[in-house]
């Protein structure tokens, strides 16, 4: 039987960053609008300078508009023109603006819970160690699936995905709902909440690649960015980039110390080996030194050529900071507001607010992903847009 799902009463002062999502709240979902509606078609939001478009399929973020200093609005997401590229098996790999789950990036796709085996969906081999079997976000996960419009305001956008016990490997049927909100003068905020019918691995995030130039000045501008994060400590990897349990002190004046002041992501860049073996950039997981706390900035980025600056909270723990190193190859058509042709490596980042890495089987970090009846999930992000004089 389908779990009970959340009914969300908006109105033009709803703002879900106020509201406690709680089960009591559930009902029965219906879908908003008209059954018929296809996965691409676009939903629009807005409020004061932002503006968002999503689509059903993968929940995904298809455009994001906010001002920069002189007041032009810049869409500064990642994304295609042509939405069926997202259906597309080689144009989806970036997984530009989805909602991932059940787990968001790798682990080892063999996994036990309440003293059961269950073997998750594998769909990274590393070259390395080819029988390695990894899954990585979620195997054929929530990006990968039609997702229902349940409610559909001015500045609101619900979006409902059912997964059912042993979609990908995982056990439990999961409800999951992303509540996705714009208020003024530029804020998009996230709120994600699920249930499940019996215990089962949880570690979403959202997905959206930013560009704050919008790729109207040079190539690789994104280095020209300047960030800096509340963070003195990373998760470790092996060579394969899967998580060995160990968090490590960021050395300072290192070139991923942003915590100390901020910096040019180009700074130390070439040098940077936080990505795996045979790397350049970043790939890697932070974790913030105050985490749980959404109503603190946890971490910024803004540019000086376009003025914007983004401002980031969230109650997750950890940030994923990667600067597109594996974005080449022509595969990924730059939209015509981006310039049209290809988006290239190093020339964007993507921000992911998430749990541990593998925290289903690295159990001594500070965190338990199993979630079931009695224990629900709930995670929230917000990006705060501004300009800087």
């Amino acid at each position: 039987m389908r779990l009970l799902v959340l009914s969300l009463a908006l109105s033009t002062a709803y703002f879900p960053s106020t509201l406690s999502l709680s089960a009591p709240r559930f009902q029965k979902a219906q879908p908003f609008g008209n059954a018929n509606e296809t996965a691409l078609q676009e939903f629009i939001i807005s409020a004061g300078s932002i503006k968002a478009t999503f689509l059903p399929y993968g929940a995904t973020l298809k455009n994001l508009w906010v001002n920069d200093r002189w007041g032009q609005s810049r869409d500064v997401a990642l994304g295609y023109d042509d939405p069926t590229l997202y259906m597309n098996p080689t144009t989806h790999a970036p997984r530009f603006g989805s909602q991932i789950g059940r787990t968001a990036d790798r682990m080892n796709s063999t996994f036990v819970v309440d003293g059961i085996t269950y073997h998750a969906l594998t769909n990274l081999h590393p070259a390395e160690d080819p029988k390695l079997n990894l899954t990585f976000h979620g195997g054929e996960g929530f990006d990968y699936r039609n997702w229902t419009v349940v409610k559909h305001t001015q500045d609101t956008l619900v979006l409902n995905y059912f997964s059912p016990d042993g979609e990908a490997g995982y056990p439990g049927d999961v409800d999951f709902w992303v509540v996705h909100s714009v208020r003024a003068p530029a804020t998009w905020h996230i709120q994600m909440f699920a249930t499940a019918s019996k215990d089962t691995p949880l570690l979403p995030t959202n997905h959206p690649y930013l560009q704050l130039n919008a790729f109207n000045t040079s190539e690789s501008e994104s280095l020209s960015h300047t960030f800096s994060m509340k963070s003195h400590r990373y998760q470790t990897t092996d060579g394969n980039l899967l998580w060995n349990g160990t968090i490590a002190q960021i050395p300072p004046g290192s070139s991923a110390d942003f915590y100390n002041k901020p910096k040019l992501i180009s700074d130390g860049f070439w040098d940077a080996r936080y990505c795996g073996d045979n790397c350049t950039g970043y790939d890697a997981l932070f974790v913030y030194d105050t985490p749980h706390k959404k109503d603190e900035v946890a971490a910024s980025l803004w540019s000086e050529d376009s003025g914007i600056r983004l401002d980031m909270s969230t109650d997750q723990p950890c940030i994923a900071f990667y600067t597109c190193g594996e974005l080449k190859n022509n595969t990924a058509p730059r939209k015509a507001v981006h310039g049209g042709g290809y988006y290239d490596q190093y020339n964007c980042v993507l921000f992911e607010h998430q749990g541990y890495g593998d925290a289903l089987h690295l159990r001594q970090l500070d965190q338990n992903p199993i979630y079931g009846p009695g224990r629900d999930f709930s995670g929230e992000i917000t990006y705060a847009f501004s300009v800087i004089n």
